[in-house]
């Protein structure tokens, strides 16, 4: 008899159990390989995986769930099909069949709290509370009742007797389990994707060496017929560049502190594709913690890598939420991780990585046996998730043959700080702490050093300034000038204030006030007013998405006080290029009133960097040490420690909620135009158009905004007040009487 996996839909028929299981296991076995090739947990970790695909859906083969498979009714299965492979897997005996017992268990649910489900005694892993089919009672009944005659239908359907484990010992991690879960879910996932018409596409290959053939050529093709500063600035690059690409591949985990405009984002690609060559690995992840830097890095890498007759969305991903994707495969290469350089950031990364459900995971093993850069790592998370999120990286880097490279012209060391570790770490056991080698040798390093002492000078104002004094005192200063403030209300306030008192024309503004549409096109004005050799009296006032990663070169700058790492990186925004014998940035202070405030999360910060300068330690090489006053002073450890024992005892689910990079209690608010007018009136938009016309604010002022929802796109609310495209949404959230009674709208 052909028992079934899958009904008939969509014009298919249905899919057989043996074509499914036999399909799904040879999937998720090459999967397995593929990620585990030569480490040393290969045979155990392929074991589990392989089998928790072939009984991950063996209670499929229970009468009653056959019926509703046979009739393409849609109807929910009435018997929970998991039970009976958990049963017979945890029956097995063996750590893998445990193991993988675990993984079909987690196929659909995700994967749960695990001390928990020990906790359940004998009905550990079986059934749930969710409802009358998963109720476990009925479930275990149902399953030692049919058990032995699921199990001989499973060997009719794939023609074959029992499958016998090896006695292989296997003591998972955390991220271990996560990413055999990957491997599994991806495998019956594609495989019924398959069956229905849409199979996955085959993933081009990294090539690495031909690949960085590729880079060289184009980084050759830098910075010829330049003289002068720019001649001296070019020669630097290029031997930065094969600093970086002829350093040894052997040690797993090594730093980049290379400065500003020292080219890291080819520099440090050409290291990963030679890393890659020597160790085999499989692709290119470059972690970096903000969407405008990401879509600079795709467009250098677009032009430098691709190979003929490759298509350069296919080889180079772009990942994150207002990815935009040309064709179906472009779609499947990027959200899967199947392209050979993805470019994502750190909340798809590490969000991934801390995940336990099935949707986030099943990218995951794409991960192993990568080279990882983690470019602007100090921007890349707060302080108390980068313990964690060290040991992954740790993790990933000696298990899981990945080689890691964390970056920054501001970098800091956390890995360094015993502080920075929570104690059972520590308390018993060796000093967890480690020094990781450098990419470029301490000659080279100097030398780009002391340019970058040369190029910029970091100031203090000692006395607060008020919104009068603070436009007087940037007047002042040299422009074009570059001035960024803590929140989106404060940055509003100043430049809606600086263009009624010297003119539309000298204050242009960026933050997140602005739709994505609005802030590229005034991003592209920027450019190309800082390009006019005339345009010189005008200032960009804006949040801090503007100082990391952005190539844009201002002649002067001013920062409202924050932590030392941000000041350096808007530091990299002022004569980014040498191009002026000196040029300074200015911290200051801000009394509050006329709708300024200060931010509440950055007292710490603007602490610790006031100690900075009385000590004269506004350096790059000062960001581990001002790291170190930071995590004393926040007082982070007991969020440290919680985190990592709920990692070690594998309570999924409560990692997975703790470990945000952003917080997510906002709504997504869609602003007025032609595009709302036509929602309104029944028009369908893809999701691509609406990201751009939207901003998100806090989920906190819908009444004080009187945010509508739209009833034709469930989860989108309306802006109903003023929005144009200078200082975004605050137009009419600065009309707001609450703002102007004192409180702070959106940071």
């Amino acid at each position: 008899m052909d028992w079934l996996a899958h009904s008939a839909k969509r014009g298919c028929p249905a899919q057989t159990y043996g074509d499914h299981v036999g399909c799904a296991v040879a999937k998720a076995r090459q999967v397995a390989v593929d990620a585990s090739l030569g480490l040393p947990q290969s045979e155990p970790f392929i074991e589990t995986v392989t089998l928790g695909t072939e009984f991950h859906d063996l209670g499929k083969l229970d009468d009653d769930n056959q019926a509703v498979l046979a009739s393409p009714t849609g109807k929910t299965l009435p018997r929970d099909h998991v039970d009976p492979g958990v049963k017979h897997l945890f029956g097995l005996g063996s750590d893998t069949a445990r193991f993988a017992g675990v993984l079909a268990y987690s196929h659909h649910r995700g994967l749960p709290d695990i001390p928990e489900q020990t906790g359940r005694k004998s009905k550990a892993w079986r059934g749930d509370e969710s409802g009358e089919r998963s109720d476990p009672d009925t479930v275990i009944a149902r399953t030692a009742q049919y058990l032995d005659e699921y199990l001989r239908r499973h060997h009719e359907a794939l023609q074959r007797g029992a499958t016998s484990p090896d006695t292989h010992s296997f003591k998972p991690d955390a991220l271990d389990l996560r990413l055999a879960l990957s491997c599994l879910v991806d495998a019956d996932h594609g495989d019924t994707a398959r069956h229905y018409g849409a199979p996955l596409p085959a993933a081009p290959l990294l090539h690495a060496e031909a690949r960085l053939v590729a880079l060289d050529a184009y980084v050759e093709n830098l910075g010829h017929g330049a003289t002068g500063r720019e001649a001296e600035r070019a020669a630097n690059r290029r031997a930065h560049y094969f600093a970086c690409r002829d350093a040894a591949p052997t040690p797993s985990l090594v730093e980049c502190d290379s400065p500003v405009g020292s080219g890291k984002t080819t520099a440090v690609m050409a290291h990963l594709l030679h890393a890659a060559h020597a160790k085999n690995l499989r692709r290119v992840f470059v972690v970096q913690p903000f969407t405008n830097i990401i879509d600079q890095s795709v467009e250098t890498y677009r032009r430098a890598l691709i190979l003929p007759s490759e298509a350069a969305d296919h080889v180079v991903a772009a990942h994150h939420h207002k990815t935009d994707f040309s064709d179906p495969l472009t779609r499947e290469l990027t959200t899967r991780w199947q392209a050979p350089v993805v470019v994502t950031t750190a909340v798809q990364f590490f969000e991934t990585l801390a995940s336990n459900h099935t949707s986030s995971l099943r990218k995951l093993h794409q991960v192993a046996r990568s080279a990882i850069f983690i470019d602007e790592a100090h921007a890349a998370l707060p302080a108390h998730l980068w313990p964690l999120a060290w040991k992954w990286l740790r993790v990933l880097a000696t298990r899981w043959g990945c080689h890691v490279v964390p970056a920054s012209g501001s970098l800091a060391r956390f890995w360094a700080l015993k502080d920075f570790y929570p104690r059972p770490m520590h308390s018993n056991g060796p000093n967890p702490t480690l020094q990781l080698p450098m990419l470029v040798g301490d000659t080279l390093r100097t030398k780009l050093a002391g340019d970058e002492i040369h190029r910029i000078h970091y100031r203090q104002q000692p006395d607060a300034l008020s919104l009068d004094s603070l436009l007087d005192f940037l007047a002042a200063l040299p422009g074009p000038r570059i001035a960024v403030f803590n929140t989106v209300q404060t940055a509003a306030v100043v430049a809606r204030t600086l263009a009624h008192k010297a003119g539309r024309h000298r204050v242009e503004h960026l933050s997140t006030a602005l739709t994505p549409a609005d802030r590229a096109a005034t991003l592209g004005h920027v450019k190309i007013r800082l390009a006019q050799p005339d345009d010189r009296d005008w200032t960009l006032v804006a949040t801090s998405l503007v100082e990391a990663g952005i190539d844009l070169s201002f002649r002067s700058g001013l920062r409202e006080a924050a932590s030392l790492t941000s000041t350096l990186q808007l530091g990299g925004r002022v004569n980014r290029h040498n191009e002026h014998d000196e040029a300074e940035l200015w911290s200051v202070t801000l009394r509050p009133g006329h709708g300024i405030h200060p931010h509440r999360a950055m007292q710490v910060s603007v602490s610790v960097l006031a100690k900075m300068f009385a000590r004269n330690r506004v350096t790059p090489e000062a960001c581990t040490e001002a790291l170190k006053l930071e995590i004393a002073e926040q007082g982070n450890s007991e969020k440290i420690e919680t985190l990592f024992k709920h990692e070690l005892a594998k309570k999924f689910p409560a990692v997975a909620e703790d470990f945000k990079v952003i917080a997510s209690d906002t709504v997504t608010v869609l602003m007025p135009g032609s595009l709302l007018d036509a929602i309104k009136e029944g028009v369908r938009a893809d999701w691509k158009t609406l990201q751009d016309q939207c901003v998100q604010i806090w989920a906190t002022r819908k009444l004080d905004f009187g945010l509508h929802p739209i009833e034709a796109v469930p989860g989108l609310f309306e802006w109903t007040l003023a929005y144009d495209d200078f200082i975004g949404y605050m137009s009419g959230a600065l009309d707001v009487e609450r703002v102007k009674s004192g409180a702070t709208l959106l940071v």
